[in-house]
């Protein structure tokens, strides 16, 4: 009998072995851009979805390496060429090699088989918020059921121990579209603790904060967004941000001071051009004829223009 059992352990850790040995090849693969390759070693490794890490490798490969996708129940992979680049090809036309992999009906049989596995969890956690993300409004669940099923999934993993920065802000994020936002504030605060160059954290968070009339510690988070963001559109909201809740703290130069960087970054937006002018009116710039004209630019045949011109000079005292 002992023999019996040392034999069947023996098998065990011989099965434990070669999957990972496989599970490292298939993440060669994916370094090596071969996503095609990869997802169809995962599936001889594991043709019925019955392994969890298997499933959960598969789910992480479609979502993060996928071509197209139908409704993410359906993805199209591809092994790249020397020099091609997902993002060039993502949403063309070619051909690709399509399969049929619902992840949420895959990964709901295998947390009812496996309950105590939160990476099962946080992992379809993820997958709801990559549906937030790439179908937003046009998914086949309300994005109020969505943000739920982000919140549901994630927090459970959370409270168990099993979270990274990215399930955290997930669960953030969801909180706060949702309107819940003093519960968006610990996961947020969680998730630039763990990944603190993660800059949509902080922005989500200084919104967090003035939504809450936080605005002292709104700022913070705010500048710091405005000195990670590198993109030119997301630099510039938050540059806004900035200003507005200096506007909040009635430090009306430092807000005058943000919204010229936002203006500066994206130039000729009615949002940013709107309260800096109201600003510069307040304090009696040098600059309000000059940025009352290029305000009046924006569209002169619009009478919403001449109905904000009106409210901002006669708000502030000014003829």
């Amino acid at each position: 009998m002992k023999l019996f059992f040392c034999l069947i352990s023996f098998f065990i850790a011989g099965v434990v072995f070669s999957q990972e040995k496989e599970l490292g090849k298939v993440s060669e693969l994916i370094e090596n851009k071969k996503y095609n390759s990869a997802f169809l070693l995962l599936d001889k490794l594991d043709p019925n979805n019955q392994i969890p890490e298997v499933a959960i490798k598969k789910t992480r490969l479609l979502l993060d390496y996928f071509v197209s996708s139908v409704m993410h129940q359906m993805f199209a992979l591809k092994d790249l060429d020397e020099g091609e680049e997902l993002q060039e090809i993502r949403g063309t036309e070619g051909t690709f090699s399509m399969y049929y992999f619902p992840p949420d009906s895959i990964l709901n049989q295998l947390i009812k088989n496996n309950p105590n596995n939160f990476e099962l969890r946080k992992t379809l956690g993820y997958f709801y918020y990559e549906i937030y993300l790439k179908y937003p409004g046009s998914w086949l669940e309300p994005d109020s059921v969505v943000f739920r099923r982000i919140i549901e999934n994630n927090e459970l993993a959370y409270k168990n121990g099993v979270f990274d920065y990215w399930s955290s802000y997930g669960i953030g994020t969801a909180y706060l579209n949702l309107g819940e936002v003093q519960k968006s504030v610990p996961y947020l605060l969680k998730s630039i603790e763990l990944n603190a160059s993660y800059v949509s954290s902080y922005y989500n968070l200084a919104y967090a904060y003035l939504s809450l009339g936080e605005a002292e510690k709104a700022i913070k988070y705010a500048l710091k967004a405005f000195e990670l963001y590198k993109y030119v559109e997301y630099k510039s909201d938050a540059a806004k941000m900035a200003g507005i809740i200096y506007e909040e703290l009635n430090d009306d130069q430092n807000a005058i001071k943000y919204f010229l960087k936002a203006n500066a970054l994206t130039p000729d937006n009615y949002y940013v051009l709107r309260p800096l002018l109201e600003l510069e009116v307040k304090t009696e710039s040098d600059n309000c004829a000059e940025r009352t004209n290029k305000f009046f630019m924006l569209a002169p045949d619009n009478p919403t223009i001449y109905e904000d011109l009106e409210e901002i000079y006669r708000e502030n005292d000014r003829d």
